[in-house]
């Protein structure tokens, strides 16, 4: 990357060079339009925040999409940044004075003809500025023929430490029994030093984390380990630090389906309160957890870097487990009321947790014996369906499930009143509403019935 500074004549070279190299990007990559069409460009860069003089520079992308348009382009004016930040852009794009020019960059990707690629610049501090200064930036996404479209971005300076994360793993492959290796890296992206920091991590339900004696133990609500660690040291501006041996992390037989492991980082002297409803306790752990300093201060932190939180994703892990449908049978008269309490086991050993998506499991579909009506309104279920709906379709009752785990060994179930208008008709049924997240190892018990006699 660099930072130029050129004459007019040259800016109109450079241009018109550029109007060349991209001009078959602009168009060959780009879905067939009506003549009197242009296409579209358009561009975003979020707000950013740099440390003050002496940090590390920080990388922003400046993304820039077009569709159907000719030399699509984005104009930077950098004019309100005088005193505040620089930015540096890559060679690829043109600069004059105060203004850079940047085309669509040559690794862009063609998505069904729509155009999307990166620009990637560097933001620093101006020498001298204060704490809190802030200026703004103006880019322009045009094309030969489109409409300019112009924006504003703020460029802020926060002098102080600044404690990233810098860890966001994907792994596939994982199987119940293996110990993964979690990176734990972060980087100090102010212009001070940070003393001592806190690190918390949160390890889903079958997860087991190592013991270190710094470091206390937790369960939150969906079952996960909550881990919070005091680390002692110094921690220098672009200093990457990271656990060398990383965190041996055992996949136990609750594991089931994909996992995130989850890790902030934060300066112990401004950290916030601990987890919530969470009992942290130490373990008897020979080791500690320490991070040490990893190669040469960053002189620049790499795009993406850009919170105190990072993440390890484990893919789709195939434990094995039996949800088990759980019917009723119950004995009455024409004209009865009678009580079926109907539901689902979880046998495990895998635990189905939705903790990701947010969403619960655990839910089932009831489907009352013909001849049979439910009288009142269960909690937590509702009609999915008319019960005086004539023919064949079966009247259904959704029943949410437990929360966003449900446990090996545990039963969800729900009591039904059922008032008996005739004993002639055919059982009914109850069965899980969704198979999550794969068909159980038994799936010939997930349908139980549930009859009235």
């Amino acid at each position: 990357m660099r930072s130029v500074h050129v004459t007019r004549g040259r800016l109109l070279h450079g241009l018109t060079a550029l109007v060349v190299g991209t001009a078959m990007v602009g168009v060959a990559a780009g879905p067939a339009v009506a003549q009197d069409d242009p296409g579209w460009v358009s561009a975003w860069l979020d707000d950013v925040s740099v440390g003050g003089p002496a940090a590390p520079g920080r990388t922003v992308s400046l993304t820039l999409t077009s569709a159907g348009a000719t030399q699509p382009r984005v104009t930077v004016d950098l004019t309100g940044l005088a005193g505040v930040a620089t930015a540096t852009f890559p060679d690829f794009c043109v600069t004059e004075g105060t203004s850079v020019t940047c085309p669509m960059p040559p690794t862009a990707v063609d998505d069904f003809g729509t155009l999307t690629g990166t620009v990637p610049v560097v933001f620093r501090a101006a020498p001298g500025a204060a704490d809190g200064a802030t200026g703004s930036l103006a880019y322009t996404a045009l094309g030969e023929q489109t409409e300019p479209s112009t924006q504003q971005a703020a460029v802020t300076v926060r002098s102080g430490p600044d404690l990233l994360d810098l860890v966001d793993e994907y792994v596939d492959g994982v199987a119940v029994g293996d110990s993964v290796p979690v990176p734990v890296a972060v980087v100090n992206a102010g212009n001070q030093p940070v003393v001592d920091l806190r690190l918390t991590m949160s390890f889903p339900v079958g997860l087991i984390p190592a013991s270190y004696r710094n470091c206390r133990y937790g369960t939150n609500s969906s079952l996960a380990t909550v881990v919070v660690c005091t680390v002692r040291g110094t921690f220098a501006p672009g200093q990457r630090h990271e656990l060398r041996q990383k965190l041996s992390t055992t996949v136990g037989p609750a594991t089931l389906g994909s996992k995130r492991i989850t890790q902030f980082v934060e300066p112990l002297a401004s950290a916030g309160p601990l987890p919530s409803g969470v009992k942290l306790t130490h373990r008897e752990a020979e080791q500690g957890l320490r991070l040490r300093p990893v190669g040469n201060p960053l002189d620049v932190i790499p795009a993406g870097v850009t919170g105190a939180g990072g993440q390890t994703y484990l893919r789709s892990v195939q434990g094995a487990f039996d949800v088990v449908a759980q019917g009723a049978t119950v004995a009455g008269a024409v004209g009865d009321t009678v009580r079926v309490t109907v539901g689902l086991r979880n046998e495990g050993p895998g635990v189905p947790d939705a903790t990701n998506s947010g969403d619960g499991v655990g839910g089932f579909l009831f489907v009352p014996p013909a001849g049979t009506a439910v009288v009142g309104d269960p909690s937590g279920c509702w009609l999915s369906g008319d019960e005086e709906t004539s023919g064949d379709t079966p009247t259904t009752w959704y029943c949410n499930g437990p929360g966003s785990v449900f446990p090996a060994g545990t039963s969800h179930t729900v009591a039904f009143d059922l008032r008996i208008d005739s004993l002639s008709g055919a059982p009914g049924e109850v069965q899980p509403s969704q198979r999550y997240p794969r068909v159980d190892d038994n799936p010939g018990n997930d349908v139980a019935p549930v009859t009235v006699g």
